[in-house]
């Protein structure tokens, strides 16, 4: 299962300092999050690696925001997570999500190996 939240500034409450008080904010869940998922990753992040590739950092986080809206079936949309998620946190929230398919399937393939070996 993977998590990602999302918060509407707009409806924010803010002090009188100008401080944000609470932000209303929705939780999306995708209970089943299949192998596919990791494998993208893992091509996204060897081409961002690849200083052949060309790709830009713009490329890059447009590819893993594509790769978010399709691990949740588009249960929110691209403007969703642009307006949901504070700019020095899109990388960040961004990463969580991906780390949460990652460390799913290592957690599969750890109590795989130790089914076999026993």
């Amino acid at each position: 299962m993977v998590k990602a939240v999302l918060r509407d500034y707009a409806l924010a409450e803010v002090d009188e300092n100008g401080e944000i008080v609470s932000v209303p904010e929705k939780t999306f869940v995708q209970p089943i999050v299949t192998a596919r998922y990791t494998y993208r990753a893992l091509e996204i992040h060897a081409n961002a690696m690849d200083e052949e590739s060309g790709m830009t950092e713009h490329d890059v986080m447009d590819d893993m925001m594509t790769l978010v809206l399709d691990i949740f079936k588009n249960q929110f949309t691209f403007d969703d997570i642009l307006d949901g998620v504070q700019s020095d946190d899109l990388f960040d929230w961004l990463r969580d999500i991906i780390d949460q398919v990652m460390v799913k399937d290592k957690k599969k393939a750890q109590l795989k190996k130790k089914a076999v070996e026993s």
